[in-house]
């Protein structure tokens, strides 16, 4: 099955399948306590030595509508407070393809992050404990994975540089799209 960018990844069968196994809301709890408790772990020992992003919430907001910098603010404006010093892609991602923060959506995100090519061990670690807690929804992951497999390599890109670029644009050419000369990315 190919996915276009702009699909969101998540199904209404998401939602019916979850009632069939018990204490979803539990093991959804479960799961985002153990992800923000190995978030500062993972800061610690993270291989990669970026460095935290310049930026606020309220800058980003400030970014042209459209732009993938605008999206990642109003993301945030609705989710969370602020970006999370060294966690910042993270978001990105979230934005860049459309996935939620339910429990399964995180799981599923990791999952298309490694069919990507992303090899960390947080990244593993998160989905392997979040398909166990959600086995009911393997078949969505599995199909994360592929529509992660099936994109160009975006998950080491530096985000941060390409905050003014059109979001509809970058999710076309991580799609495998061509650029046309007006969506030319200004580096």
């Amino acid at each position: 099955m190919h996915f276009q960018a702009h699909e969101v990844l998540t199904y209404s069968i998401m939602s019916s399948i979850a009632l069939r196994l018990p204490l979803h809301g539990l093991r959804s709890q479960f799961l985002h306590w153990a992800y923000s408790f190995s978030y500062p772990v993972y800061a610690y020992f993270k291989p990669d030595n970026r460095p935290a992003w310049q930026v606020s919430k309220a800058i980003l907001l400030k970014y042209p509508a459209g732009s993938l910098g605008r999206q990642v603010g109003q993301f945030l404006e609705v989710h969370e407070p602020d970006l999370i010093s060294s966690f910042e892609n993270h978001d990105v991602f979230h934005v860049l393809l459309n996935y939620g923060l339910s429990a399964p959506e995180e799981v599923a995100l990791q999952w298309c992050l490694i069919g990507n090519g992303k090899r960390s061990v947080f990244s593993f670690l998160a989905a392997a404990v979040g398909t166990l807690c959600f086995p009911e929804h393997w078949g969505w992951f599995r199909r994360a994975y592929q529509h992660g497999k099936g994109l160009r390599a975006f998950h080491h890109w530096y985000f941060e540089y390409l905050l003014q670029e059109n979001l509809a644009s970058l999710q076309h050419f991580i799609a495998g799209g061509q650029l046309c000369e007006e969506d030319e990315f200004r580096w």
